[in-house]
């Protein structure tokens, strides 16, 4: 029985031959193992005469076996020929070569890469043990003094910073006469920098890499220094090099041995966040900040002759390594799991999108099961595939205005019970059997009554593991084995969430658009059901979407007796659903405000607020207009005093307007999402920009631009917006705050209640010529 973890793999060519490399971390320590007796193989289908035709197969060079080989294609048993070849690059060469003989209708499974076909075909697990295993995660960043955006060929690295999970964390530099703080160890040179790192990750066996927005930046700035310094950056086992691959939009950095894992990529999967900064997500995780300097002083601080500011250049670096491994050692476990889950190695299993991962696990279950496996559509295929959107989820108009006493519903998972309980599946679709008797779908198809489909059955497992380990975590009182149930639950959720999109997605290998249909058909009609069902009971429906549905009882106020008349209809709802269906109680709320659809703010018995469609977390608002929303949310949900919420804004516009707004309270952050060359048309910050670097102030792509909108006589507000350090107090321009962020930030919220903005403005209510 195995008691290494499985890192990461590969394979080399030893005589001709492929040998797979096992990276495993053990009791003691690191170990590479090899494997040389797995062979690279795919399958030919025949049209007919399989003897024929496996015997033209073998006389092709190249292949070192033919075989016949019974597996399952949808539910029919079928003969197909395993073609065995001497080593994984023949295999595109080949599998054109059978096509072409006489007698080969096509070939199947040839575009799996050798390594996942292992994995897949040997039962091994990656990542098993991994908690066990007591990994070494290290986290690294690299800081650029550079007048403008960083160039690799021109500016060095002059900064590095590392921390990792054993405790040690530093921060090596060169060319500053500061020594730094006691963590920073100054370098002669960067060449020296580079190999102090490599050095601290090999001696100290470091498991894990990571960063935040490493494959992207860091790793391709370190590659192409070291290339320009003649230098190898061997960060991997056995002084493996670090591979640059590209994956898509983005970049990949491989590094053999030592997973890489960038948390930037999945902390955007994980979390729906308005930005997906490092301080953003460190904040959003932790709730506190981290240490934090504008980018553009980096330069300012590395070269200053106070040293107190150099020592803040070493905080900031360091903090920037620290936070993103603390955010690592959250997020990893739900990797590991993922993982183990669909069986890839982490390092892939990090970069996939929901739908790769869906595809990996069906992969894995369908070899366990002896399914053959479709091919990944051609770019021909895949042209042909229909892209138009089809009509989604069911969505009620909210009834706009305050409402007491809420009462929240929501299907769990309702796309994946749906697909368990009506068997959708691309092999049950239509099926000649159930023609007269199925039951239809909104879209006109039936689904198969008699047979199981293999994709229902691989969810309905994942969601009774799902649903196993909360009934453990609900009795569970370790707090280390609560967190890891809780992880092992979210990954399940993250599976079984994404089969749904799965079916429509254009290069599913399952692709199935009359399932995609389908499935958002009868999701339509549950959740009218439920609303109309909703209505008969004496409920009033709030607003309803996809798979929630939030109402009140008009005649009750006591809530206890809410209670149970909600739980009495969720009963009878629930009576009437298909077994893998369920309603579920979400909560109770005792006041909200809805606005228009997805546009909504409620609050809990906790006093905590739950706003929907209205955040103004985003860096473009500024804090008087995220203040000013918050109070008035806190008017309207605490105190229910829309008088008072709209009383909150004026006294703010009053005050704008007099001038007495301080600068900090009204400044905009917008970030440079491309080089200055690179914009087409300009916004307000482009433009600040623009005029700060003509008074000697740099800036580069990723930099945040903080900028005020002045008083000026030119409606541009481009040529109105400077960045706050050029701008003295009082110099803005009360118009543009008021109308451009304060009110936007409310009055989508007032307009709801019956307010005007004139009112707001100070011009009065203005009277319809419905009021005359």
């Amino acid at each position: 029985m195995r008691t290494e973890c499985l890192l990461d793999g590969d394979y080399i060519t030893r005589d001709d031959r492929p040998v797979i490399r096992l990276y495993l971390k053990g009791e003691s320590g690191s170990k590479t193992q090899e494997v040389s007796d797995f062979h690279p193989y795919f399958y030919a289908v025949p049209k007919d005469g399989i003897d024929e035709l496996s015997k033209s197969i073998s006389g092709l060079e190249g292949v070192e076996k033919a075989e016949k080989i019974t597996l399952i294609e949808g539910w029919d048993k079928k003969q197909f020929i395993r073609v065995q070849v001497r080593h994984p690059t023949q295999v595109a060469d080949l599998r054109e070569k059978v096509l072409m003989l006489q007698g080969c209708a096509g070939y199947l499974e040839a575009d799996i890469p050798f390594f996942r076909r292992y994995v897949t075909d040997s039962g091994i697990v990656p990542m098993q043990g991994a908690e066990a295993a007591n990994l070494i995660v290290a986290a690294i960043d690299c800081e650029i003094s550079a007048k403008g955006e960083p160039d690799a060929q021109r500016d060095p690295i002059h900064m590095i910073s590392y921390a990792d999970s054993k405790g040690l964390e530093r921060v090596w530099f060169w060319g500053s006469k500061h020594p730094g703080p006691e963590y920073a160890i100054k370098c002669e040179d960067e060449r020296q920098m580079i190999d102090a790192l490599i050095r601290t990750v090999s001696e100290r066996d470091i498991n894990i890499l990571t960063g935040y927005n490493t494959d992207n930046f860091d790793f391709p700035y370190f590659d192409a220094r070291c290339e320009k310094l003649g230098i190898t950056l061997e960060l991997g086992i056995s002084k493996a090099k670090v591979k640059l691959e590209r994956r898509g939009m983005n970049m990949g950095a491989r590094v053999p041995g030592r997973p890489h894992i960038d948390m930037y990529p999945v902390c955007r999967q994980v979390f729906n966040l308005p930005r997906y900064q490092l301080e953003d997500v460190y904040e959003h995780l932790f709730n506190e900040r981290k240490a934090d300097i504008k980018v553009k002083q980096i330069r300012q601080f590395y070269e200053s002759q106070d040293p107190k500011e150099f020592e803040s250049l070493c905080i900031y670096s360091l903090s920037d390594a620290v936070s993103t491994l603390k955010i690592a050692l959250k997020m990893l476990p739900l990797m590991y799991e993922l993982s183990r889950v669909i069986r890839q190695p982490v390092y892939e299993t990090s970069r996939m999108g929901s739908g790769q991962r869906v595809e990996c696990l069906l992969m894995e279950q369908a070899h366990s099961r002896g399914i053959i496996v479709p091919n990944r559509p051609s770019d021909a295929e895949f042209t042909k595939r229909d892209n138009s959107k089809y009509e989604g989820a069911f969505v009620v108009d909210p009834v706009r205005g305050i409402h007491d006493n809420i009462i929240l519903f929501d299907f769990r998972s309702l796309y994946p019970s749906i697909i368990i309980s009506h068997n959708i599946d691309p092999a049950s679709l239509d099926c000649a059997c159930c023609r007269d008797t199925a039951h239809k779908a909104p879209n006109g198809h039936h689904f198969c009554e008699k047979r199981r489909g293999f994709i229902p059955e691989v969810l309905e497992k994942v969601i009774e593991k799902r649903l196993e380990i909360k009934k453990r975590l609900k009795n569970e009182q370790d707090a280390e084995k609560r967190h890891m149930l809780d992880v092992s639950q979210q990954a399940m959720k993250l599976l079984a969430n994404s089969m749904y999109g799965y079916y429509g997605f254009q290069r599913a290998r399952w692709y199935c658009r009359q399932c995609a249909e389908a499935i958002a058909g009868f999701g339509r009609v549950y959740i009218q059901r439920t609303i109309e069902a909703a209505k008969k009971a004496g409920f009033s429906v709030i607003y309803g979407d996809t798979d929630s549905v939030y109402l009140t009882l008009a005649d009750l106020t006591d809530k206890k007796k809410i209670m149970e008349a909600a739980f009495s209809f969720q009963k009878k709802i629930n009576e009437s659903l298909p077994d893998a269906m369920d309603l579920e109680f979400e909560g109770f709320y005792p006041r909200g405000v809805f606005i228009t659809k997805k546009r909504y703010a409620l609050i809990g018995e906790d006093d905590k607020l739950t706003v929907k469609g209205l955040e103004t977390r985003r860096r473009d608002w500024c804090d008087a207009a995220k203040n000013t929303q918050q109070k008035v949310l806190d008017a309207l949900l605490k105190d229910r005093d829309p008088d008072k919420a709209a009383q909150i804004v004026k006294d703010m516009v009053n005050l704008i307007r007099a001038g007495d707004m301080p600068l900090n309270m009204l400044a905009i952050n917008t970030q440079m999402t491309r080089s200055l060359g690179g914009y087409v048309s300009e916004g307000p910050h482009i433009a600040a920009v623009r005029k700060a670097m003509r008074r000697g102030l740099e800036f580069k792509r990723g930099d945040i631009v903080t900028y005020i909108v002045k008083k000026g006589n030119t409606h541009s507000i481009g040529e109105r917006a400077f960045v706050i350090d050029h701008v003295s107090e009082g110099e803005y321009d009360p118009e543009y705050y008021i109308n451009n962020q304060v009110l936007p930030a409310v009055m989508r919220i007032l307009e709801a209640l019956g307010f005007q903005e004139d009112e707001m403005k100070g011009l009065g209510r203005q009277t319809t010529l419905g009021g005359w």
